[in-house]
């Protein structure tokens, strides 16, 4: 998070009655890295005139703090914004919002909550974080700076998150992943639509899969890695077949494809997508193999770390570095 000091507040009463609020607030930009500071206007003399109150190793550490701000500003900038002014509440006014001092701190103390659908998908995002993410996700997740919450499928998630947006602080610590469940490129499924016009109305980070779901992300190498463990006598003469028609999809075929029940899943459902419809025309044999899906264990995959270069030639890596981008900025 973005946060921006107005100078005036520096020399306030509010600061004279919660003197350790501001080096609070500081010092949680420092312990947690996926913050920013800075005061506006940088050469104010109230930033002076409150800093020539400090012990000069404090001086050090708030111009350390606000030089490192600065450069990470430059390189990898956070997406929400606060500022922290001289107000007795906060206002929500125009697109970012003025926080008093305390008011700042306790925001800054909590994680940004990823709300997800179910534990596979937190299985999921461990598992294919990209390598040049993969140490700041990790690190922010086992410092609690990340707190993964389920909330077990698109209609509970919907209704999770009007609760949540109620209180409007709220929101600032949010990040929302969802499947779209769509059955054909670019066609999300009326529900997963529903989730992201509310994230954008109410100026929520989130993302949309692309793909059908978190399954249709496990590629090829990794569903005959799982299979041979799960199923190693069965593999050659059950398996196999299975997984040698799946190669034989299209890539859009391969995204939407009902990897849990396969072909009769959607068919028992709401109708199998055309998109199939001539691979089942001039390929019968092998979509009869196709026919049961994977298991609707097969989000166990992801319980195991999925290398990049599997996901790289399963074409996913522009679709992961964007989603990682967006949920650490969020932070």
């Amino acid at each position: 998070m973005r946060v921006i000091i107005e100078a005036p507040l520096l020399v306030s009463a509010q600061q004279a009655r919660y003197p350790l609020a501001l080096l609070e607030l500081f010092n949680l930009c420092l312990d947690q890295d996926c913050h920013t500071l800075e005061v506006e206007p940088l050469d104010a003399p109230e930033l002076k005139r409150w800093t020539d109150t400090l012990t000069p190793a404090q001086q050090k550490e708030i111009e350390f703090i606000l030089d490192a701000s600065a450069e990470r500003q430059l390189r990898d900038p956070p997406a929400s914004v606060v500022r922290v002014a001289d107000v007795e509440e906060a206002r929500w006014e125009g697109t970012v919002p003025r926080l008093p001092l305390r008011g700042a701190v306790a925001l800054l103390r909590k994680p940004l909550r990823v709300l997800i659908e179910g534990v596979h998908d937190e299985h999921f995002l461990h598992a294919i974080v990209p390598h040049f993410y993969r140490a700041r996700f990790e690190d922010w997740s086992k410092r609690e700076m990340l707190k993964l919450e389920h909330r077990g499928g698109l209609q509970n998630l919907g209704h999770a998150l009007e609760q949540e947006c109620q209180a409007r602080e709220r929101r600032l610590r949010l990040f929302v992943m969802f499947d779209s469940d769509a059955r054909k490129r670019g066609e999300p499924h009326s529900e997963s639509r529903k989730v992201a016009r509310f994230c954008k109305r109410n100026a929520l980070a989130h993302h949309q899969l692309e793909r059908r779901a978190i399954d249709n992300y496990i590629p090829e190498p990794a569903i005959e890695r799982w299979l041979k463990q799960k199923h190693p006598r069965e593999f050659d003469g059950r398996w196999l077949p299975r997984l040698q028609a799946f190669r034989l999809l299209s890539d859009e075929q391969r995204h939407h494809y009902n990897m849990k029940k396969g072909f009769r899943g959607d068919r028992e459902g709401a109708g199998l997508a055309d998109i199939f419809d001539r691979f089942l025309s001039t390929k019968p044999g092998q979509a009869a193999h196709l026919e049961e899906g994977f298991s609707p264990a097969v989000a166990e995959t992801f319980l195991e770390r999925i290398p990049d270069a599997w996901l790289a030639q399963d074409g996913q890596a522009p679709e992961l570095m964007e989603l990682f981008e967006k949920l650490l900025r969020a932070a």
